[in-house]
């Protein structure tokens, strides 16, 4: 346990969901209670709470996939606890929990970057967060995809694995047990080719991540995820290369919101095959 002034960090428990949510929600972010638990639960001793007197003014954590990649996120402080330096002391009491992570990454804000830079991260590829209400002509399953199936999952794992480069399969079993209707996938000469899961947020459906050899297959995925959710605004976490993936998203209706940028701890490679990764799980997940 480490203090600030009156402030301390300490673990973050279960207790603290529901004051996490809140300050999740007045940043405008996506997450659900049901993302706060889940990612609690998964990352036991990985997530800290900054605490004024009884008052939770600030969050962070990470999501960890074995010992291959520690993912920061969630890193939140209350506004009127801002430009104290609180939000760094928390990133590095994630930090401290992170030793056993043979790499170590997060997706920062153009606000956070320097931040992070200041603590030994280093830029490794753009993301753009695009969302809005689907062109309704657009909202379409195309006839080369079809939703996953509990069939399909073993292949879709192994293709999850050689884009991310780490086992996510308790995480995707989970979400696609919980959303099986955004859960989508493109075969090619009988074979699982791509795939698209979904959750629906806070706000807003998330889309992500799509994982595809082609930006083709991928705006297939994501035209029917977007048939699958009629009257809800999507958001996507997208890669910004090839630069035709963002035009193809245009052509759904997805306008650019905000930028992110993917960096990794001690200028690490990323693991796994990062372009196959047309949009991110999010920010909190990887």
């Amino acid at each position: 346990m480490s203090t600030d002034g009156a402030i301390t960090i300490r673990p973050m428990a279960e207790g603290d969901v529901a004051a996490a949510l809140r300050l999740s929600r007045a940043s405008g972010w996506n997450q659900t209670e049901a993302d706060w638990r889940y990612l609690l639960q998964e990352n036991r001793g990985r997530f800290v709470a900054a605490v004024r007197g009884e008052r939770l003014v600030g969050t962070g954590g990470a999501t960890c996939y074995a010992t291959r990649l520690g993912w920061v996120c969630m890193i939140l402080v209350d506004e009127e606890e801002r430009g104290r330096g609180l939000g760094s002391r928390i990133v590095e009491a994630v930090l401290e929990r992170l030793a056993d992570m043979r790499t170590v990454g997060l997706d920062a804000t153009p606000s956070g970057r320097p931040v992070y830079e200041r603590l030994g991260f280093t830029a490794a590829s753009s993301l753009v967060r695009v969302g809005g209400a689907a062109d309704e002509a657009a909202r379409s399953p195309g006839a080369q995809t079809r939703l996953v199936e509990a069939a399909d999952l073993d292949a879709l794992l192994r293709l999850d694995r050689e884009a991310f480069g780490a086992d996510r399969s308790r995480l995707i079993r989970w979400l696609w047990a919980e959303a099986p209707g955004l859960a989508w996938c493109a075969m090619e000469q009988g074979e699982l080719a791509a795939y698209c899961l979904g959750r629906r947020g806070d706000r807003a459906v998330h889309v992500g991540p799509v994982v595809a050899r082609t930006v083709a297959q991928a705006r297939a995925l994501v035209g029917s995820a977007a048939a699958s959710v009629p009257r809800r605004a999507l958001v996507l976490d997208a890669s910004t290369s090839p630069p035709s993936w963002l035009s193809e998203l245009e052509t759904l209706g997805l306008r650019a919101q905000r930028p992110f940028t993917r960096m990794y701890r001690s200028a690490a490679p990323p693991p796994g095959r990062p372009e196959l990764t047309l949009a991110a799980f999010g920010p909190e997940l990887g």
